[in-house]
């Protein structure tokens, strides 16, 4: 393996069948098959989680310098004026004392 200013050249080995059919895919999306290296890393890309966020985030026009952290989600929650258990409980003592 090779490092120049951040590339990396290296060696795969890929079943022939696979490569023939994406280097076709290449000449078709690029017109040429001269882009395979920049199609070849675009879709090791696909497999980082965060670029794809990034490129989503990117797409829809939302900028996030930073992600949150949990806490920071937390704090950010809106706050609800009375709890989910006690409002379940009142409903089922009006249900039960309907039956009644």
């Amino acid at each position: 393996m090779v490092n120049l200013l951040g590339i990396v050249k290296t060696t795969i080995v890929v079943d022939e069948k696979t490569w023939k059919e994406f280097k076709k895919m290449v000449s078709l999306r690029y017109g040429s098959s001269r882009f395979t290296s920049p199609a070849v890393e675009e879709a090791i890309k696909c497999f980082n989680i965060t670029e794809l966020l990034k490129k989503f985030l990117d797409a829809v026009g939302c900028s996030l310098a930073a992600y949150l952290s949990l806490k920071e989600v937390e704090e950010r929650r809106p706050k609800l004026g009375t709890s989910a258990g006690e409002e379940i409980r009142r409903m089922r003592d009006e249900h039960y004392a309907g039956l009644s």
